[in-house]
């Protein structure tokens, strides 16, 4: 019966990004664009909200509101940046006006890829969020193929591991066999064979089985 792979889970999971506004109408807005059979978006109305979902959520990327009360996005970006979980998430922010063109260095500091000022243009950010939704999925799929391969590699060694252990008694039987020709018989084709077959099944018992750090 042949064996086939199951698709890579990067191919058949949506992959998700985070979009943070303090303005639930600009929520309902951005979800209804971005949302797609490959893209899940998932939403918060502040910064402390943003910050319990990407306790849960894996997103290949997270869009803040520059000007939100209690945590706006720059002290936002700048908590996910000091989590081991969220660090190394892309943030574009979303900012009101022109006049936030001056303080675009301040989201660069903390880890900004690019700023959108609204209103937003629909194909630009659609443009925008493909590229690392696909950057994401492609880093997401190298990391599925790596745990493959190490999978793999665990179960050979186990299997050499077994072959090893289960050749021990047929070789420890070859070589004692070898022992008694060369003990008992004096005919030199018989002694040459059975030195052959000495050597053989010691070098063959000699080579080690994988380690268990191996394994």
């Amino acid at each position: 019966m042949p064996i086939t792979s199951s698709p890579p889970a990067a191919a058949t999971h949506p992959v998700k990004i985070l979009v943070v506004d303090d303005m639930h109408a600009n929520l309902v807005a951005l979800r209804a664009l971005l949302t797609s059979d490959s893209l899940e978006v998932v939403t918060a109305g502040s910064g402390a909200e943003a910050l319990e979902m990407l306790l849960v959520h894996d997103v290949a990327l997270a869009l803040l509101d520059v000007q939100m009360p209690s945590m706006d996005g720059y002290a936002l970006a700048e908590l996910m940046r000091g989590s081991d979980r969220s660090r190394h998430v892309p943030i574009i922010f979303l900012t009101a006006g022109a006049q936030e063109a001056r303080h675009s260095f301040r989201g660069y500091e903390r880890g900004a890829v690019d700023f959108l000022f609204k209103p937003i243009d629909e194909r630009v950010l659609r443009s925008k969020v493909a590229v690392f939704v696909e950057l994401h999925r492609q880093r997401r799929t190298i990391a599925e193929h790596a745990e493959e391969l190490a999978r793999l590699a665990h179960a050979n060694a186990l299997t050499i591991a077994a072959l090893s252990h289960d050749l021990q008694e047929p070789l420890t039987a070859l070589a004692l066999n070898a022992e008694l020709v060369l003990q008992r018989s004096d005919a030199p084709a018989l002694r040459q064979a059975a030195a052959r077959q000495k050597s053989a099944t010691a070098l063959l018992r000699d080579t080690p089985a994988p380690s268990d750090a191996q394994i």
